[in-house]
């Protein structure tokens, strides 16, 4: 009973961003969202997965093409975390110059990782361990000449263990 009512909360309760950077990382990225032809992804706005108590805005932009990377996350005070395809990444104080490039403002740098993803130039290598689960994501991508890393987990199942790999190319949100 109390695993249904936190899920109601979630649902139920939308996110509360406060103003400022909160509040514009979603606005940016419902433009983005928008500027893709109809049907090609659907973006969901909600409050951070199994916290429906804490009021920051989570984002998940959710490709139509199942193998096109989804782009996800939230935006806390200053900081950005963000996921594409499975691998992650924290942006600390994203908005106050924490981000990829030196004097670039953050909302042109979220526009060139948008771009990279929905452009499918991504591909990803999933860890696996030696029974065949997956223990880690790692994803490299240039975004106008920077080399950016996302990852979570762990590449190795353990020391002197071989690395288990499969490389997943990510495709385009739509054909142009």
């Amino acid at each position: 009973m109390a695993r249904e009512n936190r899920l109601l909360l979630e649902r139920d309760r939308p996110p509360a961003p406060r103003p400022g950077v909160e509040t514009d990382i979603i606005g940016e990225l419902r433009n983005l969202a928008s500027s893709l032809p109809e049907g090609v992804a659907s973006l969901r706005i909600s409050r951070i997965k199994g916290h429906p108590e804490w009021a920051e805005p989570a984002f998940e932009v959710t490709p139509t093409n199942r193998k096109a990377a989804r782009v996800g996350g939230y935006a806390v005070a200053d900081d950005l975390y963000l996921t594409v395809g499975e691998a992650e990444r924290e942006f600390v104080g994203f908005a106050k110059g924490g981000n990829i490039q030196k004097r670039i403002n953050w909302q042109t740098e979220l526009r060139w990782i948008w771009e990279a993803v929905i452009s499918g130039e991504i591909t990803q290598k999933h860890y696996f361990d030696s029974t065949g689960r997956i223990i880690g994501w790692a994803t490299r991508f240039q975004v106008h000449g920077t080399e950016i890393v996302f990852r979570n987990g762990r590449r190795s199942p353990g020391f002197f263990r071989h690395e288990i790999v499969k490389i997943v190319a990510y495709e385009p949100y739509y054909n142009v």
